[in-house]
């Protein structure tokens, strides 16, 4: 056996939950948020979208659009208005259930503020 061999074996690589990667990447958006970091929290959700992939649907939809929700309003924080219509955008694009909505009803304000705001912006 030469020097370079390993004695111990290979350990699996542990696979991560895309979703599981993206609802943490939200919550700590939140926080960094809520402590004045915008820029932080968008550089958060903006590594966990770019892990899910970009044809990727491996989260559900209200996770998708809280997640969308939340970067559009970070982007309106950061003066970006066009980045915050496009996260808009997705997430009015996604086919979310009835039931689903009822328990999105913040994001679904929020939406509907970040919306009037981009409208005030552009007037």
């Amino acid at each position: 056996m030469s020097g370079r061999e390993s004695l111990a074996p290979s350990l699996p690589r542990r696979r991560v939950d895309p979703a599981l990667d993206l609802a943490r990447a939200v919550e700590h958006a939140r926080i960094l948020r809520g402590a004045g970091d915008a820029a932080g929290a968008a550089r958060v959700l903006d590594r966990a979208f770019d892990a899910e992939g970009v044809r990727a649907r491996t989260v559900s939809e209200p996770l998708r659009f809280r997640a969308l929700v939340l970067r559009a309003d970070l982007a309106l924080r950061l003066h970006d208005d066009a980045g915050a219509a496009r996260f808009l955008a997705g997430a009015e694009a996604l086919p979310l259930l009835a039931d689903a909505l009822a328990a999105l009803d913040d994001e679904r304000h929020l939406a509907e503020e970040l919306r009037e705001q981009l409208g005030a912006d552009e007037g």
